[in-house]
């Protein structure tokens, strides 16, 4: 047995012959995680795509060439929806007003890369941008040194599941993780951050709040959680909470109604968000009780939707994607009736959301519940695969829009393979779920904060599945681009357990905490 001080100089020694190795390994497993993430685009030769992803493209260019960005005549842009020819009640699309349920961020960005830049940097865009939120965190979590190393190690991680797939998707779903992670980050170390981090982290969140509708009120509905749950926040004064979330839910606010106001000044169209809730509300049966009990009332204007409601048997028609966007006699309702009744419905959406609230509380607490269980076991990535005869429909309905849009090799008939990856994908996501939620029965295997960091991960993603299951219908591209940052994260918080049990450090503050001894000592982090 060697005396204690000469052990401590044996480790040191050891440690710093070990750390030249582990700063030459980090870009080598940097290059490794790029290439995992980047695997299906590679293999499928073309970045994936979905029917809204024209839908954004045509919007985009529409909003350009208001501003005279170019002169491009692009097509008419349906409703969001399944159905890319959705058309009014005389069978023809509508220009009278413009849907605002899509991010008019996301639209223009997308249009501009699509304009300046082939589409396919889009894939290397949301690699930068999951890149840049995981490297954020594993700044706070991880030792020093080895920031690139852990966020590699995790984004590695995360290719088992489904982030491959998103990270190839011209859609805003990568920004789903990336907005569970700075909400994280910025609910367990904001006070601590350094300035730079602090503004990056608020910056990536609020692009994401802008990058589609159900992050706002994701983040609107987490951060107040997380900062009263978060350590860092207690006995301190509330300016920065505050303020954070004033920036982030306060500018996704603003660029929702900035949008509304422009369509209406702009293009002298009116701005029209489609009744996601009343169509939820309906589909989840309160909604259509309360239809049925109610109508015919003038006084109601949602009571148009029962005569279409009641066309036919198939039971489709009471789903709410088709009650929004099919034109088909026997599915359709919402698109059958005339531009005004669509409007006076939109916006009826929520004194509807309130009446049948107070007429079937339980009902509606019951489905609520019920959507979020659902949302939460939907994890597939095939939604973000498209079927053969997509890329024809779209490039007929939207003309120029679509033209950077094209099949790769995964597009083909036989989607077999996509079965044989959900329960590899669903295992993954149950394993990452259950080594997080054991480490917090194990503090001191964690670094400081982590217990809180995720908490409120585990916080955002379920109201996620609320948000996404309640409001819109539960789906597997909604659950899967959630669930993807749970891999991520085991794998960096399982390497930083490891870490510490070998070192047999039970509370290494200046090892596993800041970027410095001196930074740890003035963020004041703590173990949570």
């Amino acid at each position: 047995m060697m005396p204690d001080g000469a052990e401590r100089l044996w480790s040191a020694a050891r440690n710093s012959a070990r750390k030249p190795a582990a700063i030459r390994l980090a870009p080598v497993l940097a290059c490794i995680a790029f290439g995992f993430a980047l695997s299906v685009y590679l293999a499928n030769g073309a970045p994936l795509y979905y029917f809204d992803t024209a839908s954004y493209l045509g919007q985009g260019h529409s909003m350009l060439d208001a501003i005279g960005f170019h002169d491009r005549a692009p097509a008419a842009v349906p409703a969001a929806g399944p159905s890319p020819d959705a058309t009014d009640a005389s069978g023809g699309p509508t220009d009278e007003t413009v849907d605002t349920s899509r991010s008019a961020a996301y639209a223009l960005g997308l249009a501009i890369l699509d304009a300046i830049a082939p589409i396919d940097l889009t894939v290397l865009a949301n690699l930068a941008l999951v890149w840049t939120a995981t490297v954020l965190v594993t700044r706070q979590l991880g030792p020093p040194g080895e920031t690139t190393r852990l966020a590699a190690i995790g984004l590695i991680a995360g290719t088992l599941g489904a982030l491959p797939f998103y990270v190839a998707f011209l859609m805003p779903d990568i920004f789903t993780p990336v907005l569970l992670l700075m909400l994280a980050l910025l609910c367990t170390y904001g006070p601590g951050l350094d300035r730079w981090e602090l503004g990056l982290a608020t910056a990536l969140a609020l692009a994401a709040v802008l990058a589609h509708p159900s992050h706002l009120l994701t983040a609107a509905l987490v951060m107040p959680v997380g900062f009263l749950i978060s350590p860092a926040f207690r006995r301190r004064r509330l300016i920065l909470p505050l303020a954070l979330i004033c920036i982030i839910v306060g500018g996704g606010v603003a660029e929702r109604l900035g949008f509304a106001a422009a369509v209406e000044q702009v293009e002298g169209r009116d701005a029209q968000a489609l009744p996601f809730l009343t169509a939820r509300l309906i589909d989840d049966g309160p909604g259509y009780a309360y239809l049925l009990r109610k109508c015919p009332d003038p006084e109601i204007a949602t009571c148009a939707l029962l005569a279409p409601l009641s066309r036919s048997d198939n039971p489709l028609r009471l789903g709410a994607p088709h009650i929004l966007f099919s034109t088909q006699p026997d599915t359709g309702s919402l698109k059958l009736l005339s531009t005004a009744e669509q409007r006076a419905i939109a916006a009826e959406q929520m004194a509807f959301v309130q009446d049948v609230i107070r007429s079937a509380p339980l009902a509606v607490v019951a489905a609520a519940v019920r959507n979020t269980l659902t949302q939460l076991a939907y994890v597939g990535v095939d939604m973000t695969v498209p079927p053969p005869p997509r890329l024809a429909d779209l490039k007929d309905a939207y003309g120029d829009d679509a033209a950077s849009l094209r099949d790769g090799r995964l597009v083909a008939a036989d989607r077999a393979w996509l079965a044989v990856l959900r329960p590899i994908h669903e295992a993954v996501y149950v394993a990452s779920a259950l080594l997080l939620a054991g480490l917090l029965l194990f503090p001191s295997r964690l670094p400081p904060g982590g217990r809180t960091f995720i908490v409120v991960t585990f916080v955002g993603l379920l109201i996620h599945a609320a948000v996404c299951g309640g409001v819109s219908v539960p789906a597997d591209r909604y659950g899967a681009r959630a669930a993807l940052t749970l891999p991520i994260l085991a794998a960096i918080f399982g390497t930083i357990a490891l870490w510490r049990r070998q070192e047999g450090s039970p509370s290494p503050a200046v090892v596993l905490g800041a970027a410095s001894p001196d930074r740890s000592a003035s963020t004041g982090r703590q173990s949570a």
